[in-house]
């Protein structure tokens, strides 16, 4: 139910959508008053979503910047899903910006930082349950010649609650109890941190960053809309609502 509940949720508090929905009343609305607010409004709004100087700002607050020392005390370095999919018509794994946690996972295992990778995702599609990025990420590995030794599946979590709750329970099963690193994107490491509090002990490498630190302050930047800065915008929406929605399942 929290499943179903959180993808519709998370359609409505797009921000594209409630723009659109405002520029529409707008359309519509035979008060010449209401219509020029409403017109102003959307406008402004898409400008402030579509800014890449000022969404950049909010990323550079919300990524977790946090960097940690590695060294070859961790068994498990647990990826957590997110970042690519089963594609039926090339038969492989497909992979999405996202994709660093998988790289930077591959990079402590080939230099000795971690002794196994541990892939946690099952499917987020709510049609094809039955396409597992696991499964198809389990492949790929293994076709780059990581053994099956080095690999460790969860194939069943839909979302990051899910991620760090099974995956806690194989690595019991196996009797690990040693402190994981878990890789995932800057951005997603807010959420991360409160699923994983009171459950396991970790450490956490920060991905693939959407923030830039050395700011630009060029015209362009500053004033001309860009296509990235609102597809970052619509991505910040979905983990506050994600934020929220963990914060009170795990208080």
């Amino acid at each position: 139910m929290f499943f179903y509940l959180s993808k519709i949720l998370l359609f409505l508090i797009k921000p594209l959508v409630w723009i659109f929905l405002l520029l529409l009343s707008a359309l519509f609305s035979k008060d010449e008053s209401k219509t020029k607010k409403r017109v102003f409004w959307g406008f402004f709004l898409l400008f402030i979503a579509s800014n890449n100087f000022l969404v950049n700002e909010v990323l550079l607050q919300y990524e977790d910047h946090s960097k940690i020392k590695l060294d070859s005390s961790y068994e498990v370095g647990l990826v957590l899903g997110g970042f690519s999919k089963k594609d039926t018509s090339l038969n492989r794994a497909v992979f999405f910006d996202a994709n660093d946690r998988l790289m930077q996972a591959i990079k402590a295992l080939r230099q000795g930082q971690i002794k196994k990778i541990m892939i946690s995702s099952g499917s987020a599609s709510v049609l094809y349950q039955e396409l597992k990025e696991a499964d198809a990420v389990c492949e790929y590995l293994k076709e780059i010649g990581i053994p099956d030794s080095s690999i460790i599946i969860e194939n069943q979590s839909r979302n990051t609650h899910e991620n760090i709750l099974y995956s806690k329970k194989i690595l019991d099963s196996l009797g690990i109890k040693s402190k994981v690193l878990v890789f995932s994107s800057a951005w997603h490491l807010p959420r991360v941190k409160l699923c994983l509090r009171n459950s396991m002990e970790a450490d956490l490498f920060a991905c693939n960053f959407l923030s830039n630190n050395k700011r630009d302050y060029s015209p362009s930047n500053l004033l001309v809309p860009a296509a990235e800065a609102l597809s970052n915008t619509e991505l910040l929406f979905k983990e506050w609502v994600g934020y929220v929605f963990y914060w009170i399942k795990v208080s």
